[in-house]
């Protein structure tokens, strides 16, 4: 059973980072859709032969877009915010590389689910990105605005 103490603390973390977190998916969702929309439109002006550069463009775009909402709505009067250029700049390269290690995690358990278990790839994109939310967020909270959300 748990104690008094620990349930209290377990609360008053959930309290604290419900809220953030929220928003937090939000800007993802948004970066998500602008990455889609600049896919397609990569796509069909320049074609499928450079989609490696379209997709680098995508991935780019949305996740700048996803790091500035998230560095002046997500963590507004909160954490880490250096306002001048270069540090936002570095906080948008730190928040790019993390957000590619968090999508290699989602993207190895997409692809271990269909190889083990045959699950259909979208939902397996589904889940692996439900399994790398706490990833991304703890670790973009803490490294890019050293917000601790742990304790």
């Amino acid at each position: 059973m748990i104690s008094h103490r620990l349930r209290d603390r377990m609360v008053e973390l959930i309290r604290k980072n419900l809220f953030r977190s929220i928003k937090y998916s939000l800007s993802g969702y948004l970066g998500f859709f602008v990455l889609e929309i600049v896919t397609y439109l990569g796509l069909r002006l320049l074609g499928y032969s450079r989609i490696v550069e379209i997709d680098a463009v995508a991935f780019f775009t949305g996740v700048s877009l996803e790091f500035m909402v998230n560095e002046y709505w997500t963590t507004r009067n909160e954490g880490f915010h250096e306002s001048s250029l270069r540090g936002i700049f570095i906080r948008l390269g730190k928040f790019q590389v993390l957000n590619l290690l968090g999508n290699i995690i989602a993207i190895s358990i997409q692809l271990s689910l269909l190889h083990f278990f045959g699950i259909y790839p979208l939902l397996g994109n589904i889940i692996g990105s439900a399994m790398a939310f706490p990833f991304n967020y703890i670790i973009q909270m803490k490294s890019v605005w050293k917000i601790n959300v742990v304790n």
